[in-house]
């Protein structure tokens, strides 16, 4: 399971890579929270599948896959995108017109930290699942993995999880930025993204 309800405005919309002749874009997808915060989300689809322009409001299902992208000869960034063929959500769904990001998820868990206490108290914990996508027709695995927090409540019960737990969740999908200083002596600005979880439960086998 691996499935994400977006609505939001696409922007920046430019050519990423081609695989088999077949060309991918990208962009970024502006959703709003529900205390009117922004997120901003990295998309990825084939050119042919995309029927809007910069600007545009738009709904759409498509799912979270994971990137390894080398920053260095010890170190790699794993970085997170939706890939989507636009396909709009099902009116069906439960709170249809109440969702602007929800992200449902079931995986393993891979790598798990110890709960953490911000300055003010707040309680978190971060831990990564591993979730797999078999392509429609068999032949293709993806393997994903999926950084998430819990905050608050959540968190203190989930600290006892532990690696391989078999887990389904439902959260959103949240960016962060945060400065990372260079060896030069320089702050960059980066993003981050990671799924924000709401529910979780543990799947006995």
């Amino acid at each position: 399971m691996n499935e994400v309800i977006l609505k939001g405005t696409i922007r920046d919309i430019t050519s990423s890579h081609v695989i088999n002749n077949v060309e991918y874009d990208q962009a970024n997808l502006i959703t709003t929270r529900h205390d009117g915060k922004e997120d901003i989300l990295s998309l990825k689809f084939k050119k042919f599948s995309n029927i809007y322009k910069d600007g545009d409001e738009i709904e759409l299902v498509g799912n979270i896959r994971s990137y390894s992208q080398k920053i260095s000869e010890t170190k790699n960034k794993v970085s997170l995108y939706v890939f989507t063929y636009f396909d709009p959500p099902s009116t069906d769904t439960e709170n249809f017109e109440d969702i602007t990001n929800e992200v449902k998820l079931d995986g393993r868990i891979c790598k798990i930290d110890k709960l953490r206490t911000t300055q003010n108290g707040k309680a978190n914990l971060h831990f990564v699942v591993a979730n797999n996508i078999i392509s429609a027709d068999g032949s293709q695995k993806l393997n994903n993995y999926i950084p998430c927090v819990a905050w608050g409540r959540l968190a203190y019960n989930l600290q006892n999880m532990r690696v391989s737990t078999k887990v389904e969740l439902k959260g959103e999908l949240h960016s962060r930025t945060y400065k990372k200083s260079l060896e030069n002596g320089e702050l960059d600005i980066r993003t981050a993204h990671e799924l924000v979880i709401q529910e979780l439960e543990v799947i006995n086998e």
